[in-house]
């Protein structure tokens, strides 16, 4: 039976801001850290409650407990027999909380000094109701790009639903008002069920991103739960179930992709390829696990996720969907770091050159290899000024892993904003040597990446002057190869380059009706991307 080292405050006491909640079992000498961590927060122990669950430990756990229980009235220890996972003593623990945000700290980890007055007031500014802070991995993988410093972030569009760890603080009244807990029969992935059911209650959600909220460790010792082994049930079990809430619960369209998506990414890294590691082994496991994960493929893929996997997650999708067991066992052991694959220009295309890629004996299509539309254009617009009635534009670009011979000049792109309706100006190739020594340590020749562009706007439109809109700059980027890619011109420029406001210059006038069309070039208030400004205006009197 559960006993406890420490009453229950008095219920005319201060509800606090934030109940820290731990499970515990068998964490020293993690724990000592952990508790100094959370009884030294800046926001004050006497906004804090701390409830931890000794569940079973073993190693001096609960003693350790008890220590700092005596110590501080905001601690409240239960000890509790073990029940084999931290789901029942977060639970209990959730279950006695009393404050208006609840904080999950796993036990051999830790937290920075400003965490918890961090994440309140971010809370308390935005009314959120999850905040997510900034994680560091100590020994093990985080994601930041779930982590960007947002206010606001959207569920479905942002990368938050990355990170499906406990450690965020979460509004309690969400909790109970959707009597949202962790699965008990569930020791792995446990944590995917109830921050997807925080995510999905949540009205808000913000994220502190400027500051190390989070350390997130790899025990010396092995002895993290998630290390622990797992039958074929215990690998699959939660991917089905928080799978099941997603599709349920979410009807956006793009919303149920990206979160599908996710854990399709996880299908593939944590249960099919492992699978098809032990398959040899183990062929019992990778049976029934291949079984589980071809069921939910069945349930729950669509086309349209592929966009979601990387590309050779996506060529193992492939594979697995179309009952390709060795290929697909073939490439779950293949790393494409230690093996980076060669490319190949073909066609105006651009392919990565991945294990099968044209093999007729598996028969994958060309698209799953293809990475035209990824290659990365770097542009640099160096100058831009008035000459002879011309504009004059200036600058280097070349396509990064496109270009084994070298790059060649391509056109300069004037496209309408209100209508998609594109000019196009050719631009000169011009020498680069600057950037010789770049190109070599890229491993292509970039001495001609340069490009000048002398653009006449009273004659550009069919010989005619550009007419009255917002004409967007864009800049077509060409390998010697044939791949091509368009890019927005302007962004990354020279330091020398002259962004203030521009005097109007004079394109054409219609001295019938007095009017005339008068051109001003203007960078973009957030991404300082040029455009010109083209308008209709009544011609000054005497001109």
């Amino acid at each position: 039976m559960s006993t406890y080292t420490s009453p229950p405050p008095a219920p005319t006491e201060r509800v606090p801001d934030v109940s820290v909640i731990i499970a515990v079992y068998n964490a020293m000498p993690y724990l000592t850290e952990c508790l100094e961590s959370v009884a030294g927060q800046s926001l004050g122990l006497e906004r804090i409650e701390v409830i931890a669950v000794d569940d079973g430990s073993t190693d001096g756990s609960g003693a350790e407990l008890d220590r700092w229980a005596a110590r501080h009235p905001q601690f409240r220890v239960v000890h509790q027999p073990n029940s084999g996972g931290p789901s029942v003593p977060r639970n209990r623990a959730l279950d006695l909380a009393r404050g208006r945000y609840v904080y999950v700290v796993d036990a051999d980890d830790y937290i920075g000094p400003e965490t918890l007055e961090r994440l309140l007031r971010m809370a308390d500014m935005q009314g959120s109701d999850v905040v997510l802070g900034k994680l560091v991995g100590l020994g093990r993988t985080v994601s930041d790009k779930a982590h960007r410093h947002a206010e606001q972030v959207d569920l479905y569009t942002s990368e938050v639903y990355r990170a499906l760890h406990s450690a965020k603080l979460i509004r309690r009244q969400i909790l109970e008002r959707d009597r949202i807990r962790y699965p008990e029969d569930l020791w792995f992935g446990e944590d995917q069920l109830f921050v997807t059911a925080a995510f999905l209650a949540a009205g808000r959600i913000s994220v502190v991103g400027d500051y190390d909220c989070y350390y997130l460790r790899r025990r010396e010792d092995g002895q993290n739960i998630t290390s622990r082994g797992r039958t074929a049930h215990e690998t699959v079990e939660h991917i089905e179930r928080v799978m099941r809430m997603v599709a349920e619960r979410v009807t956006d369209p793009v919303g149920r992709r990206r979160m599908l998506g996710r854990h399709f990414r996880a299908l593939l890294a944590k249960a099919l390829r492992p699978a098809a590691w032990a398959r040899r082994d183990y062929p019992e496991f990778a049976a029934e696990v291949y079984r589980r994960g071809r069921a939910l493929c069945e349930a729950y893929w669509t086309p349209d996720m592929t966009g979601e996997l990387t590309q050779i997650d996506a060529i193992r999708m492939y594979c697995f969907l179309g009952g390709a067991v060795e290929a697909f066992e073939q490439l779950a052991v293949y790393d494409p770091a230690k093996n980076p694959p060669e490319q190949l220009s073909e066609g105006g295309r651009l392919y990565r050159l991945f294990p099968y890629f044209r093999d007729p004996a598996v028969g994958l299509p060309d698209e799953l290899y293809d990475v035209t539309d990824t290659v990365r254009a770097h542009h640099h617009l160096q100058a831009m000024a008035w000459k002879d009635g011309l504009v004059r534009l200036t600058g280097h670009a070349y396509l990064e892993s496109a270009a084994p011979d070298g790059v060649t000049a391509g056109e300069l792109l004037l496209r309408e904003r209100a209508t998609g309706r594109e000019l196009s100006v050719p631009a000169a190739a011009r020498p680069t040597p600057e950037l010789a020594q770049e190109g070599t340590q890229r491993g292509v020749d970039l001495t001609r990446a340069g490009f000048r562009a002398d653009v006449d706007l009273s004659r550009v439109d069919g010989g005619g002057p550009l007419q009255p809109g917002v004409w967007d700059v864009f800049l077509a980027v060409r390998a010697a190869t044939g791949v091509e890619r368009t890019v927005r011109l302007g962004r990354t420029h020279g330091p020398e380059l002259d962004k203030t406001a521009r005097r109007s210059r004079v394109l054409a006038r219609d001295e019938a009706a007095g009017t005339e069309l008068a051109v001003s070039p203007f960078f973009t208030a957030k991404f300082d991307n040029l455009s010109f400004e083209v308008v209709r205006r009544f011609a000054p009197p005497g001109e």
